[in-house]
């Protein structure tokens, strides 16, 4: 038996134990018997457990004392309602009460043996009553005149009018019924809006497979029949649209409707019916519940896998984007514009697609919007989906959804994995459905230390500290393949960085389009730890080929022949090209254990000098002006970022944690960015040149690290292993905005096999930003 509908003692004859019915919500029929203490949530382990997202985890409870049983809230989000008045304390219930939680109604019943009290049915409420009505009582008059006994030729009369009533009822039944079904055979829900027949776009030709802009027009014309094929309110939690959630998302049934939340930036998730088809009308209840009114949600079509669909966007400010996603790439149908039909934030929108032969419209609250021609994809699965930008979090809902095709056509049903049992559905514990979940908070902001620079400095041992265990990967239904938002563009300039190749044990350098990875090219096997020049014309880099150790530097666009080498030490690492006279800079551990930071001059490495002594340190990177220089290092005993002038004096310390490394300042000299586990893991923070706010700008599970500036100041690249494989992000210089540009063809980190004594992993590393 059920433990919710168990009594809280053991009982002889029948129970005399009250009832909770919910007559309104996901749950609407069922019943729980009330125990001396009864818990209501959303968790599974209350006694009555809701499928409503605005009920907390934790809700409400009843309970027995002093011969009452009293209502009290938990300190919910949304409150608690009795009888329309929110409860601030614990209150008695009578028979019949209405108890609101959420958007779920429950009628609090203690069984009397006459039944004195029935409770009317709840019809579907509008948003004004939420279906808190209940049974008026007759009239003082027709009460008292019920209790006198007619005659018993008005009850034979009465009869025969009864009978020929119910006989006049069932005809005209029977002709409704019919005349109702020929129509839903022969007719779309929208036959006041005249289809499409065959309408071109002049800003948009038919195009193949690939992407291409195709040389010939195709038309479809519209048939004039369609039949409703498919359609679902989503009342049903086993409808076939999956319950899930993971790190970043969740997609559940609530409140007779389809939710899907998203609570990071630049994410999209979907929901897919699973049921393949070529020439539709498609259309669905839409609406936003919460979050950015600048995010998206709407209609996946012809969806043929994760990287070959159309999407039909419309946005919470009243804006709507058609675009197709082929062969992994984003190509705009229709960009984003603005129309006075989309009703804005959480009024709702009907949303319709149809799409026959090449011929696709998209339409919203029974207005067209566009119409395209295209060829790309016939067919596929169709879904609904919600997607964000540069802000983090958004909440949609779906309900009647309905697709109308030809009537010779099939819909087609794509088998599935088995849907999990509702049991072992479960929403995440930290989740809430009213606001988006609390971001991490920022690492507070440290005032460096006053510290006077000594001759001597002590640098912490060297540990080739490794990023954390990988993390798990996206679920299938959700990507960080988006669309730009709105008025975004997409970044320009070529980003180079080392690859670690796991087989052969060594790394090797790559340069590709930081937008999406295009272009990729091997530009050094053997190689890491690269260099570019502020122009992107000059390559220095470390070698790891066995013959041929050290550092070399060479024009990007040549070869080994083109290259000298500066410094044939195995210690020596990372070199960095100066911005106004491209002279080079690195750190060596030929000296001894402790590293030194050097600098080429007349084409020779020279140790740098601070009052005579070497200056220690390691990760060195130019500041705009060519006159100063961050690196890694220790300054008595606090150890964080120094900047120093390249002739060793006024070093300053900047930060002062002895992880902190990896430094860069902004092309335009304001900003310095470095990677740090001050937090317990690698992450991203920003301060300004004199050290003050210091700041969190990365906060997640994975590994974020080796920051660069783009060429304007204006964003910062880095890379994670976020999603559980190796990519290339960028962001806003003040931590917004974070977006995946493209995955890495590899890892990132890795120990050298044949020289496993002077490598660091991706500690050492650099990655740089070219126009």
């Amino acid at each position: 038996m059920d433990d919710r509908t168990h009594s809280a003692s053991t009982q002889a004859g029948p129970s005399v134990a009250p009832k909770l019915e919910i007559i309104q919500g996901e749950n609407a029929g069922e019943s729980f018997k009330l125990k001396l203490k009864t818990t209501i949530g959303r968790e599974r382990d209350n006694d009555v457990t809701l499928l409503d997202l605005k009920a907390s985890r934790y809700h409400a409870t009843i309970t027995l004392e002093g011969g009452q049983w009293l209502l009290q809230d938990l300190g919910s989000v949304n409150g608690t309602i009795l009888n329309d008045v929110a409860l601030t304390t614990p209150t008695p219930l009578q028979s019949g009460d209405q108890i609101t939680i959420g958007e779920t109604i429950l009628a609090f019943r203690t069984p009397t043996p006459s039944s004195a009290e029935p409770l009317a049915a709840a019809s579907p409420a509008t948003p004004s009553t939420a279906g808190r009505s209940v049974a008026a009582p007759l009239p003082q008059s027709q009460a008292q005149g019920s209790t006198s006994k007619p005659p018993r030729l008005a009850w034979i009369a009465g009869g025969v009018i009864l009978l020929a009533c119910f006989i006049a009822v069932f005809a005209i039944f029977l002709v409704a019924t019919r005349i109702s079904n020929n129509s839903s055979e022969a007719q779309s829900p929208t036959d006041d809006i005249a289809p499409l027949q065959g309408q071109d776009n002049n800003d948009t030709s038919p195009e193949p497979d690939n992407g291409e802009p195709s040389e010939t027009t195709q038309t479809a014309t519209i048939p004039a029949e369609l039949s409703l094929v498919y359609e679902d309110d989503f009342s049903d939690s086993f409808g076939g649209w999956d319950d899930a959630f993971d790190t970043y998302t969740r997609k559940v049934y609530g409140n007779n409707r389809y939710q899907i939340e998203v609570t990071t930036s630049n994410l999209v998730a979907w929901g897919l019916a699973n049921r393949d088809v070529a020439d539709f009308e498609i259309e669905v209840e839409a609406r936003q519940e919460d979050g950015d009114s600048a995010a998206s949600y709407g209609l996946l079509f012809r969806f043929q896998d994760r990287e070959n669909f159309y999407r039909f966007d419309v946005s919470g400010d009243g804006f709507f984007l058609l675009s197709k996603f082929i062969k992994g790439q984003w190509v705009t149908l229709v960009d984003w514009t603005e129309s006075e039909f989309i009703n804005p934030g959480s009024n709702g929108n009907l949303l319709k697609v149809t799409a026959f032969g090449p011929s696709i419209s998209i339409w919203a609250n029974g207005q067209q919007l566009a119409a395209v021609t295209d060829d790309s994809l016939d067919h596929g699965n169709f879904g609904l989906f919600v997607g964000t930008f540069a802000e983090p979090y958004t909440w949609v809902s779906y309900d009647n959804l309905k697709l109308w095709t030809p009537p010779d056509q099939e819909i087609t049903l794509i088998p599935t994995a088995t849907r999990p049992s509702a049991s072992s559905q479960a929403l995440p514990p930290t989740a809430t459905a009213t606001s988006p979940p609390p971001t991490a908070t920022p690492e507070a902001q440290e005032e460096p230390a006053e510290a006077t620079p000594t001759e001597e400095t002590v640098e912490p041992t060297p540990t080739p500290a490794l990023p954390t265990a990988t993390p798990e990967p996206l679920p299938e239904y959700v990507s960080r393949d988006q669309t730009l938002a709105r008025g975004e563009e997409e970044i320009t300039g070529r980003i180079v960085f080392p690859i670690y190749d796991p087989e052969r044990g060594t790394f090797d350098i790559y340069i590709a389009d930081i937008a999406d990875g295009n272009n990729l090219q091997l530009i050094q096997p053997n190689a890491s730890q690269p260099g570019l020049s502020l122009d992107g014309t000059e390559f220095a880099y470390r070698s790891w080929q066995p013959d041929r150790r050290g550092l070399f530097a060479r024009p990007l666009n040549g070869d080994d022949i083109d290259a000298w080498g500066f410094d044939s030490f195995f210690e020596s690492a990372r070199p960095q090209y100066s911005p106004i006279d491209n002279s080079l800079m690195y750190f060596s551990r030929s000296g001894g254990e402790t590293p030194a930071t050097y600098r080429v001059i007349d084409a020779v490495g020279q140790v740098m000098r601070r009052e005579g002594f070497p200056i220690q340190g390691k990760s060195p990177k130019w500041a705009p002006n060519g006159q100063q220089f961050v690196y890694s290092s220790c300054l008595g005993s606090d150890c964080g970022i120094i900047l120093s002038n390249i002739d060793g004096s006024a070093p300053v310390q900047l930060t002062n944690h002895p992880s902190d490394t990896n430094p860069e300042v902004s092309p335009d000299g304001e900003t310095l960015v470095f990677m740090s586990e001050r937090g317990g893991n690698w992450e991203i923070y920003r301060a300004g040149m004199d050290g003050s706010n210091i700041t969190a700008l990365t906060s997640d599970p994975a590994s974020d690290g080796l920051p660069t500036w783009s060429p304007d100041s204006s964003e910062i690249a880095f890379l994670s292993n976020r999603d559980g494989e190796w990519a290339l992000w960028t962001m806003d210089p003040d931590g917004t905005n974070k977006r995946r540009q493209f995955v890495l063809p590899g890892p990132v980190d890795g120990i050298v096999q044949h020289d496993i004594a002077n490598s660091f992993g991706w500690l050492e590393e650099n990655i740089d930003w070219i126009p």
